[in-house]
Formats: C-alpha cells, sequence, structure tokens
C-alpha cells in the first residue's frame, strides 16, 4: 500500500463514524488536583474503577462503576490509563507489536485494527501508536501527517501524553529533521510543536526556538505549557542547575499523565550538567511513576 493510501485510510477512519462500543474496563484515575494543602504527609494515591466505559473524550470520562452499581464521571484530564478488558484479535496484535518495538508490523496493521471501527479514543491511541512507530523508525513525514490527522478533533490529555516529542539531546537524523522543518508551517500545533522538538538538537535550533516562543502564546493549555518546557531543552548547564527545582514544581503540577516527558527532560539536562547523582534520584521517581510503564518509550528511541 503506497504511503498517501495509508494516510489517507487513516484520516477516514479516525475523523469518521464513532462505533458506540461500551466495553467493560478499568480506569486508572491520578487524585484530583488541589489549591489546598494536604492533611497527611503521604501522596494521595491513583484510585481505579472497573466497570463499564461508556464515555471518554477530552471533558470527561463516564463509567458504570459495578462496586456501586451507578455511573461516575470525572474529569477527562484525570485518566492515566485504561485496560480494556475485551480487545479484538487485530488490536491485541498490533499492541504486542508496539511492545515488540516490531513497528513495522504497527504501521501495516494499522488500517485493518480501525476498520473494525474502536471507540473514537482508541482510534486516537492506536493511530498515536503508529506516528510513535515511525518516529522510532525514521519515518518523520508519516508520524507527523498522522498527528497532524490527529489534531483535527480534541484529544484527551491520555493521548496527547503519547506525542513523539523528543524531550532530550538525542540527535536526530537528518531526515528527520528535514521532514521537521517542511511541517514548521503547518496548520495544526500539534504538528509544530512535535516538529519543533526534534530540530532543537539540529543545525536549524534557532529556527524551533523562535517556533516554540510563537507557540508558548497559544491559546490551547497542552501546546503552551510543552511549549514553555521544551525550551529548557536549550538552557546552559548554569542555569540547569539554579532552575531545577522550579522546573520540577513546574512538572509536578502538570496532569500526572503529561509529566513523564518533563521529568525525563529535567533528568537529560541534569546528566549533561554533569549532576549525575541529582539525575539518578530523579530517574527512581520516574520510574516509580504510575505512567512510566506505558512511556517508558519516551526515554529510549
Amino acid at each position: 500500500m503506497s504511503k498517501c493510501l495509508f494516510l489517507l485510510l487513516v484520516l477516514c477512519f479516525i475523523t469518521g463514524y464513532q462505533q458506540l462500543a461500551i466495553s467493560a474496563s478499568t480506569v486508572w484515575l491520578a487524585p484530583p488536583l488541589s489549591t489546598q494543602p494536604s492533611p497527611s504527609w503521604y501522596a494521595r494515591p491513583v484510585t481505579k474503577h472497573a466497570g463499564k466505559l461508556i464515555q471518554f473524550d477530552h471533558k470527561e470520562v463516564v463509567i458504570f462503576d459495578e462496586e456501586i452499581g451507578q455511573q461516575v464521571r470525572f474529569a477527562s484530564a484525570r485518566v492515566i490509563w485504561i485496560e480494556v478488558d475485551e480487545l479484538s484479535f487485530l488490536e491485541k496484535q498490533l499492541r504486542q507489536s508496539f511492545e515488540k518495538k516490531d513497528d513495522n508490523a504497527v504501521l501495516s496493521g494499522l488500517t485493518a485494527v480501525l476498520m473494525e471501527r474502536p471507540p473514537v479514543w482508541r482510534q486516537q491511541w492506536l493511530t498515536m501508536l503508529a506516528a510513535i512507530a515511525a518516529y522510532r523508525t525514521n519515518r518523520g513525514e508519516i508520524s507527523l501527517d498522522l498527528i497532524r490527522q490527529l489534531d483535527q478533533r480534541p484529544l484527551p490529555l491520555m493521548v496527547l501524553a503519547w506525542l513523539p516529542i523528543a524531550w532530550t539531546n538525542k540527535p536526530m537524523p537528518q531526515s528527520m529533521t528535514g521532514d521537521a522543518m517542511n511541517q514548521l508551517s503547518n496548520t495544526s500545533e500539534i504538528t509544530q510543536l512535535t516538529a519543533s522538538s526534534w530540530l532543537l538538537s539540529s543545525p536549524q535550533r534557532e529556527v524551533a526556538i523562535q517556533k516554540l516562543k510563537s507557540l508558548e502564546l497559544s491559546e490551547r493549555f497542552e501546546i503552551s505549557t510543552f511549549a514553555k518546557l521544551l525550551l529548557w531543552r536549550v538552557s546552559n548547564p548554569q542555569h540547569v542547575l539554579q532552575s531545577v527545582e522550579r522546573w520540577k514544581t513546574t512538572a509536578l503540577s502538570l496532569p500526572m499523565v503529561l509529566q513523564t516527558g518533563p521529568l525525563v527532560l529535567i533528568k537529560d539536562k541534569l546528566l549533561a550538567s554533569g549532576s549525575t547523582e541529582a539525575a539518578k534520584h530523579l530517574q527512581w521517581s520516574i520510574d516509580a511513576a504510575p505512567i512510566m510503564q506505558q512511556l517508558q518509550w519516551i526515554d529510549s528511541r
């Protein structure tokens, strides 16, 4: 199948009709954000709800909680992970291919899975897996085009957390930076953000910095926040050491599902600044985070 036909088919599915499938699921929720100090020394725990997942979008998650026998609603930003009890053979296969880093299988299998019409949030998340697979195999044009298509409708933060953003200063292949340069003027802000992150460790770094500064002014919380955080990557060692505690506070004030990438960035800057011990302690915190098991690919490209 040609690249253009593949992308067209994906676009048709993820922007098309949503199957109203209600599936048995377990939903993990971060504690609600609070402006009041906690009465306990201990961090509030992640909670989970098992039942029928009725709705999940960028605004809320609705679950029929089997334990209490009624529907419950929570802000979508609290969702850090959803485990679906019943998946089709093709979807299980695609997920397993992703975990094994068989990225060719992920890309070739996506269309068939989307044709089964899973709920829209799963179509979005599976398409994001394919964008990561393209990113990991240096197919930047496909990765960025999938992201552009996803940006045509609002995304839950749990899906946005999987954006193939370059959170560290590992060098990017020239083919990837070339694809990124071609997409800096894309109308999709998420595409611009992702492309800019790929360019920060390239000769086009200054172009990326200017683009991120413009994205800091975005009206979209996730765009302006990630743009601000990505600019930490260009800080010199002295500024890193002066700013690291403030950076950690900022990262930990984000919705829990969005914290992993920024914390990986801080760890990378500490290592580059010679603060090996501080980086090691931060890595322990990252490893202990509830979402890291799912997002470990961020630090292992």
